[in-house]
């Protein structure tokens, strides 16, 4: 597969329709809840969803149920561990919006600023600001057909390819809101940008290492990774036939999605970030504050696909879809991620702090659990089926 920027930036486009799943309410009763999740998760492997997943579920800050099923390598046959190492696709955006919240605070980014003063190369552009990128609302276009990258190019090279696109917006910026890889690919090179540090670096010294999360770093298909799980797409056939992940050079997923990890470090990090550990009080209203058009109405106003309407009245934050679907209106922070071969999903219902994540080296398919496992986590707060 020749790796091109709709290649590239296509991976994680469903993520909002996935993330918006399971908004129909409560399935499962709360009584056993950990045989509960555990039986989802074996089910999604013996159903084929996936060779293997791993869970994680978090309240208050600390473990309360990790689980592995399945397989992380069909051909060696090994199995996956609670501890093994997953891709993340998109839930590489809310570590990125996170490290500009934390720039942003120390006074080394002005999130209002146009892009262009930190990339030149978006200056005969129509501006955008470092928040409309942050947020969705900076317009950029998701794709460019037929223009193969080379390999390991830096995150600033990656931008000016996305600046270069002959249709570079696909509306006004700050006019509508449209998820686009594009916006954090850009963002990646303004966070380098701005420290002069590859972004692997500034999330590994500013996010990785002072958390705890020793199993987390943004992604290099160089890199021996013990523990590293293998990824599966789905070929011809009825059922669709198992076969291995196009091999794509994760880095220029960049801030989209360039990053590993596992269950239990992704509820480590919405632990920490909820807990303040991450971003101070201001900067953290901020990254759950939902985004905005320049017109200053909620984002999701106007939506500029008409299937993304199916998010209801999911907002956008700092790389955190913000549902409130609840029966008290209370927030869960949750996203999707996926990225050639594989599948992720993290959530956590604010006020109780109670946190789920889940990993898959398969592609997004309907056998996922990631519906089931939001309906059964959170049975006692969502809001009833309509």
């Amino acid at each position: 597969m020749a790796l091109t920027r709709r290649s590239l930036l296509q991976a994680g486009a469903a993520t909002i329709g996935v993330a918006a799943l399971g908004q129909a309410g409560v399935a499962v009763a709360s009584n056993g809840l950990a045989d509960t999740l555990r039986r989802i998760i074996d089910d999604a492997v013996v159903q084929g969803a996936a060779p293997g997943i791993q869970l994680a579920v978090w309240r208050d800050g600390a473990p309360v149920l990790a689980h592995a099923a399945g397989k992380s390598n069909l051909e060696t046959g090994t199995d996956v561990r609670v501890d093994s190492i997953f891709r993340i696709g998109s839930l590489t955006k809310q570590f990125a919006a996170a490290l500009a919240a934390i720039l942003a605070g120390e006074g080394k980014l002005e999130l209002e600023a146009p892009a262009s003063r930190y990339l030149p190369a978006f200056a005969a552009l129509p501006a955008f600001s470092v928040r409309e990128l942050i947020h969705h609302t900076a317009g950029l276009h998701a794709d460019e057909a037929g223009e193969a990258l080379p390999g390991q190019v830096s995150q600033q090279r990656l931008a000016e390819a996305i600046a270069g696109q002959a249709t570079p917006f696909d509306f006004p910026p700050g006019t509508a809101w449209q998820y686009s890889n594009a916006n954090y690919v850009v963002l990646g090179a303004i966070i380098e940008a701005v420290t002069g540090q590859p972004l692997a670096e500034v999330g590994r010294t500013r996010l990785f290492e002072p958390l705890g999360m020793s199993r987390t770093a943004f992604d290099h298909n160089e890199d021996i990774v013990p523990g590293r799980v293998a990824g599966y797409a789905f070929g011809d056939g009825d059922p669709p036939r198992l076969q291995n992940g196009p091999c794509v050079d994760v880095v220029q997923g960049g801030g989209a999605g360039a990053m590993r990890g596992t269950a239990e470090d992704l509820c480590r990090w919405h632990a920490a970030l909820l807990d303040g550990k991450v971003v101070e009080a201001d900067g953290l209203r901020a990254m759950l504050a939902p985004a905005k058009l320049r017109d200053d109405r909620l984002a999701s106003a106007h939506r500029a696909r008409p299937e993304d309407a199916a998010m209801g009245a999911t907002e956008y934050g700092f790389g955190l879809l913000l549902d409130r679907a609840t029966r008290d209106g209370s927030l869960i922070v949750q996203h999707n991620g996926f990225f050639y071969g594989f599948s992720a999903y993290l959530a956590t219902h604010v006020p109780s702090r109670l946190t789920v994540a889940c990993l898959c080296n398969a592609d997004p398919n309907p056998g996922l659990p990631f519906r089931a496992l939001r309906r059964a986590v959170f049975a006692d707060v969502l809001a009833p089926a309509r």
